[in-house]
């Protein structure tokens, strides 16, 4: 009989859902066909009460990021913590013990913060001996709600974020500093740029689509760049009609995808990527040596990715449409360009999800 690997995870936010199946692919790469995985989401399935606020999440980030912002601080404190911790417990605990009894998985793999406490409970009142490990998706500043010491392994991006992790009670003994898990086709790195070949910027605003992209891609045209763009619109259909319409009245060749599965294939023939500051996106675009211009982020859970990107200098954070065009001219210059790739060729973990991937399984 296979033995199993449960992976937790919520649908606030594309990071969670994509993480998780990157160590899937990652399990699957290493060990082909050799176990069961599952993922659940755990609010859909074992609260349908909590489930009402988690799908608050990404009307919330749209609408009123700053609000967000607030409520990420408001709850990085402990006491508060254990409250909300507290009035949860009854909407969730029972349930998510009986999935664990009816599944009876041999791991258990969190990639969301707000089910690790309640999941170390569920086990213990399981009456089941299963390994509990967390995998840390804020690669810099990690809210305090990730971390209970009673997991048997916590895997962290950075070492930044591994000294938080200590400062909030997490025993040293169960940190590992891993990277965070991207697709494991990123672990291929880039490949050979199609010949001849322009000058390539890829813009991209996370799943939604976010981040003033028009506003950019008419600059880059005031500018007359010479330069080839590609647009990845997500989830925001109306921006990519529009760009597909106004396509042919740019003057540089312009491709647009709405929400794809291709982002390794589009990075590997792109020169630069403007994107905002999801810690994927920025883990995936220095997997593929690709300078970064931050050109948004949600206030709280990815500040530190920002000063991560700046101290690392791996690329450069601008809100200004016309600082973004000054940045692509500088990076224009071969010599530009090649000290930064120094700078990502340390920073880059591109094969985090099979280090991840290959602690996991020493648990089975």
């Amino acid at each position: 009989m296979k033995k199993k690997i449960l992976y937790l995870f919520s649908d606030t936010g594309g990071g969670h859902r994509s993480g998780a199946k990157a160590l899937m692919n990652a399990v699957e790469g290493l060990k082909p066909g050799k176990f069961e995985q599952e993922m659940v989401d755990v609010f859909a399935e074992c609260s349908g009460f909590l489930n009402i606020f988690a799908r608050l999440y990404a009307p919330v980030i749209k609408f009123s990021p700053r609000m967000w912002g607030m409520l990420y601080y408001f709850l990085d404190d402990e006491k508060k913590l254990e409250q909300l911790e507290a009035i949860s417990r009854p909407f969730i605990l029972k349930d998510l013990t009986k999935l664990i009894k009816k599944t009876k998985p041999d791991a258990i793999v969190s990639v969301h913060p707000l089910v690790n406490h309640l999941t170390a409970q569920a086990i213990a009142d399981s009456g089941l001996k299963i390994p509990f490990i967390v995998v840390v998706m804020d690669p810099v500043t990690l809210h305090r709600a990730w971390i209970t010491p009673k997991v048997d392994l916590c895997l962290v991006a950075t070492e930044e974020a591994k000294k938080l992790a200590v400062k909030y009670g997490m025993p040293v003994k169960k940190i590992k500093v891993e990277g965070m898990p991207i697709d494991p086709r990123f672990a291929k790195g880039p490949q050979k740029k199609k010949t001849p070949h322009k000058f390539t910027v890829l813009l991209m605003g996370g799943g939604e689509g976010a981040g003033g992209m028009y506003e950019i891609i008419q600059a880059i045209d005031l500018a007359k760049l010479k330069v080839q763009l590609i647009v990845i619109c997500g989830r925001n259909q109306k921006l990519e009609e529009k760009l597909k319409a106004e396509a042919p009245n740019f003057g540089f060749p312009l491709k647009v995808y709405g929400f794809t599965d291709q982002v390794p294939q589009i990075m590997s023939q792109s020169d630069l990527i403007i994107t905002k500051a999801g810690p994927g996106s920025i883990a995936e675009a220095l997997a593929m040596n690709l300078p970064i211009i931050i050109t948004s982020w949600l206030p709280g859970q990815e500040e530190g990715n920002v000063r991560f990107v700046e101290a690392a200098k791996v690329g450069q954070v601008t809100q200004d449409p016309e600082k973004v065009v000054e940045i692509i001219r500088d990076l224009q210059d071969p010599n530009e360009y090649k000290k930064i790739q120094k700078n990502i060729e340390r920073a880059r973990k591109p094969h985090a999800a099979f280090d991840i991937a290959a602690d996991i399984i020493k648990y089975l």
